[in-house]
């Protein structure tokens, strides 16, 4: 796979990265346990919120390919439960995870309630994630608009190819050598 279409997947994984370190930021820096529900609730509006702002090119791939097919719009609630629920179980596993790793090295003693410090916890990985996927969809789409070219000019010389009349062949190289279809075959 070449690294240009690495890229808008990276940048679709970031927001979900970033929502993964928060948690693990939180575990370590003894923050609330509150703020994992908080967390998830957070990540899963803003993937419905990217879903609906600025959806992947490769969601909707049966209308990219075909020119007069009619693009569906995707359901923005699409495994929002479940999405929710792993996000829950994840982050709660990371933060628990990196405040045991943590409480080797330091005194461990939690937040009894969510904090306003606690809000750039769930702004910044939400900026991440925006930002992310609208970069992503912009890279995604002209990648997507310059393989279709690609597409379509192959296929144009495919025809022209075909179209053309038989008379009309050119000389062609077999193991280096040019054989030119108009001679003689007692030539060769």
């Amino acid at each position: 796979m070449p690294t240009s279409f690495l890229i808008p997947i990276l940048l679709r994984l970031a927001g979900p990265i970033a929502f993964l370190v928060a948690a693990i930021v939180a575990g370590v820096m003894n923050r609330s346990i509150f703020l994992i529900p908080l967390l998830t609730v957070v990540a899963t509006a803003t993937t419905i919120v990217i879903r609906k702002v600025s959806p992947s090119p490769a969601t909707d791939l049966k209308s990219v390919l075909s020119q007069g097919a009619e693009p569906n719009p995707p359901n923005i609630f699409r495994g929002a439960g479940r999405r929710f629920a792993i996000g829950l179980v994840g982050y709660g596993l990371a933060f628990g995870l990196a405040a045991w790793i943590a409480a080797l090295f330091q005194t461990t003693e939690f937040e009894p309630q969510l904090m306003v410090s606690d809000t750039v916890y769930l702004i910044v990985p939400t900026m991440v994630a925006v930002i992310g996927a609208w970069i992503s969809a912009r890279v995604g789409m002209s990648q997507m608009a310059g393989m279709m070219g690609q597409m379509q000019e192959m296929m144009a010389q495919m025809q022209a190819a075909q179209n053309a009349s038989p008379g009309d062949d050119d000389a062609f190289t077999v193991d280096g050598e040019v054989i030119d279809p108009d001679a003689d075959p007692k030539d060769l």
